[in-house]
């Protein structure tokens, strides 16, 4: 399994916009495209104005195809649209677990 930990940056004053917009309309059609939500959180401590996503894939391959089929869909390309101008920058890692991780 990897890990995908995706950080958004968001513009000061967006967070309670975006969190609604992005559950009422993002979440869904990630989750269908993508599956394995690991979880998602706010940042209240230090730097301010960004969520994290985990996402969990079995492999990079795995990863790769279900990012394209994302990237594919139409009503994300919509979504993104709309909610775009929130995100300042973005960063992604792609995280292995250790061999001790309860995240396996």
């Amino acid at each position: 399994m990897i890990v995908e930990q995706r950080i958004y940056h968001l513009k000061p004053g967006a967070m309670h916009e975006f969190l609604r917009m992005y559950q009422d309309e993002g979440l869904p059609i990630q989750r269908d495209a993508l599956g394995n939500l690991l979880g998602y959180f706010v940042a209240e401590i230090g730097e301010l104005n960004r969520v994290v996503q985990l996402w969990g894939y079995d492999n990079f391959e795995d990863r790769g195809a279900r990012r394209a089929a994302l990237s594919a869909n139409g009503a994300w390309r919509a979504f993104l649209g709309k909610a775009g101008h929130m995100v300042v920058r973005q960063e992604s890692e792609l995280l292995t677990p250790a061999p001790f991780s309860p995240i396996k």
